[in-house]
């Protein structure tokens, strides 16, 4: 098997490992979605007026037709043939049915996805930028009092959760000073589509999420930056390109940024994938309506369809950004063999 084959494989075997896990978790979990569903049947709160509730000793039979409805499995099967119920439908986009919103789990997450990943993308792209140029310049001045400074104040930084960070922008920008909205993912009043009043309200709700969200990783990574370009400083072949009498601003961009930077393109990609589950609290903190809001509703109503639905889509993307990040990582640098012995972090 050949190197690329072998890492889909690991990835497609780690998803997997997570259906059955999720499985595990709704079959057999003291409290979880059947013995939630199993008491909403009791108590008359599920299924009524839709012909599938029946009282007495029709409650049995309810809560297998429900349960095969809003989790895909139906109870009076065995187990294998449930297990087998749960991951076909999953395999076809069937992640089951909302219990608070009553409709399908993949109508409700699939149109939040958009908006998730672009506030997480502009995050991504200004996190990374930012901790490069911050990190290089901490290292072309390693000892100075810039240095030093710098160096706590992103430590400080980076101790302060990107929550509270949102918390702050919020109420200082959002509410005392009025300069952002505070709430929503548009202006409503804007029509849809390739006009600049909408796309103006776009951007302006989506500014504060993202400057909290590009906080979450931005201290760390420049911090990290600042110890790679260190590293490449005192290599050989950038003191004999100094020798040779090559232009400072040439040996910076070709010699240093550029070898700086390839071990925190790994670092971005799986950045990218943990996008999603970054976004539950902050998308909850500005209302903004993506699958982090979704997934934060779902744990406030015990929508465990829903929860499990946007649980398993955080896990997919995060599988499949390191996958990404692993098959990609040769190509950004050469200098990376494939073998036995591949190193790819």
């Amino acid at each position: 098997m050949n190197y690329y084959a072998k890492r889909i494989a690991q990835t497609m075997f780690t998803i997997w490992a997570v259906l059955t896990i999720t499985f595990v978790l709704i079959r057999f979990m003291p409290g979880g979605p059947l013995d939630y569903l199993r008491a909403q049947v009791i108590a008359g709160n599920v299924g009524q007026g839709t012909g599938q509730f029946q009282g007495g000793s029709g409650r049995l039979a309810s809560f297998n037709r429900l349960a095969e409805l809003y989790i895909n499995i139906d109870p009076s099967q065995p187990i294998y043939i449930q297990y087998w119920q749960y991951v076909s439908q999953l395999a076809h986009g069937d992640l089951g049915m909302s219990i608070y919103y009553t409709a399908p789990v993949e109508q409700i997450l699939l149109p939040a996805i958009p908006w998730t990943v672009f506030l997480g993308g502009i995050a991504v792209f200004i996190s990374f930028v930012s901790r490069v140029v911050v990190g290089a310049a901490l290292a072309y001045k390693e000892g100075s009092r810039f240095d030093v400074g710098g160096t706590t104040a992103l430590i400080w930084g980076h101790s302060l959760p990107f929550y509270i960070i949102g918390i702050l922008l919020l109420y200082v920008l959002g509410y005392q000073w009025g300069w952002f909205p505070t709430s929503g993912r548009y202006n409503a009043d804007a029509v849809a589509g390739l006009n600049w009043p909408f796309i103006s309200g776009i951007l302006s709700h989506a500014a504060l999420p993202v400057i909290a969200l590009a906080w979450a990783s931005f201290g760390s990574g420049a911090i990290a930056m600042r110890a790679n370009a260190i590293q490449v400083l005192g290599e050989d072949y950038v003191r004999t390109a100094r020798l040779r009498g090559i232009k400072s601003k040439r040996i910076t961009i070709l010699y240093v940024a550029r070898n700086a930077v390839l071990p925190m393109y790994t670092g971005m990609l799986i950045q990218i994938g943990f996008i999603f589950a970054g976004s539950i609290i902050l998308e909850r903190i500005f209302v903004y309506r993506g699958v982090g809001w979704y997934m934060f509703r779902a744990i406030q109503a015990d929508d465990y369809p829903l929860m499990m639905g946007a649980f398993i889509l955080i896990i997919v993307t995060v599988s499949i950004a390191m996958l990404v990040a692993d098959l990609t990582y040769g190509l950004v640098d050469p200098r990376v063999t494939r073998g036995e012995s591949d190193e790819s972090f």
